[in-house]
């Protein structure tokens, strides 16, 4: 039954579509110096996070994004001890690579610090308490000046948790040519990345395209996967990337790994869910079979940009 109270949230996916979220109120509405930041009600998902007019998370099934996010990257690398956060946000990201037992070391850089405070307000159901973990540093600052300053080989795992580089946005040079060099270098010999990287639909791929034709260029294995977040409604993407252009094939040993690499506290990531988010249909694999120009420092994604059909 819809309530003549509630307000209506639209979700622009595209021209044409439209996705509505009735919200019953509004915890917070903030302007950052960086961007538009709405934590809301919703009577279906509950608590529910948007960002410059985007849903970012719901309680529901952030940890769907979340275990997606992390887990892939962290289980490719041998042993990760310390971990880079690019972005990071609500503090779920570490929350999850907690949950890996050989990790000392979390260094998360967010360059807004008024939207992380907001987050550690209102959100303690998406971090628990993980900002308090005496491994963590939380930084805030550009993210891309804190990887040029960082020692060579410094971390083992570098994850993107940040908004997709459109043209004056916060993150555009974060996912440069330029600046996957600079991830390549701090990583260290058995390093590996992960990042979301936006939609992945038949119509609206191109974004995922770009960022990964990009990370190709600094990574010799560059992997793309999905999984429905329905929040978004959406199947949404990410990548992982090593530097070993051989990884190792965890997946006949996955539930084994998860069970002695971490605790176990996993809702939705496990070995059969890994090996469906990275069976991509044949349609979409066409798709991103293609190529794409890579993003430079100088030359930023748009959505005029097109693949190479």
């Amino acid at each position: 039954m819809i309530d003549k109270n509630w307000l209506w949230f639209h979700d622009h996916f595209g021209k044409g579509e439209e996705h509505l979220h009735a919200i019953t109120r509004f915890i917070a509405q903030v302007d950052t110096p960086f961007q538009h930041v709405e934590i809301g009600i919703s009577p279906f998902f509950g608590k529910i996070i948007f960002i410059d007019g985007d849903v970012q998370s719901s309680i529901v099934d952030e940890h769907v994004y979340h275990e997606a996010l992390v887990h892939p990257g962290m289980l490719f690398h041998p042993n990760p001890k310390s971990v880079l956060i690019l972005g990071g946000g609500e503090g779920a990201t570490i929350r999850e690579i907690l949950k890996h037992k050989s990790v000392e070391r979390v260094v998360m850089c967010d360059i807004d610090r008024q939207a992380v405070d907001l987050f550690k307000t209102h959100l303690p159901e998406w971090h628990q308490n993980a900002f308090s973990d005496p491994r963590v540093e939380l930084l805030h600052g550009d993210a891309r000046a804190y990887l040029e300053k960082s020692a060579d080989g410094e971390f083992d795992v570098i994850i993107s948790d940040l908004t997709e580089p459109y043209e004056g946005g916060p993150a555009q040079r974060l996912f440069s040519v330029e600046c996957f060099a600079e991830i390549k270098r701090v990583l260290s010999k058995d390093g590996t990345y992960a990042a979301q990287a936006s939609l992945l639909r038949l119509k609206t791929y191109e974004m995922h395209l770009a960022i990964k034709c990009t990370a190709q260029t600094a990574f010799p294995n560059v992997m793309s996967f999905g999984a429905y977040v329905q929040a978004y409604d959406t199947v949404w993407s990410f990548l992982v990337a090593t530097k070993n252009p051989n990884p190792p094939n965890i997946v006949p040993n996955l539930d084994e790994m998860i069970a002695q690499r971490t605790n176990g506290d996993f809702k939705f990531y496990d070995q059969e869910c890994h090996q469906h988010m990275f069976s991509i249909p044949k349609d979409v694999r066409t798709l991103l079979s293609k190529k794409m120009e890579p993003i430079t420092d100088n030359k930023l994604f748009s959505l005029e940009s097109k693949a190479d059909w």
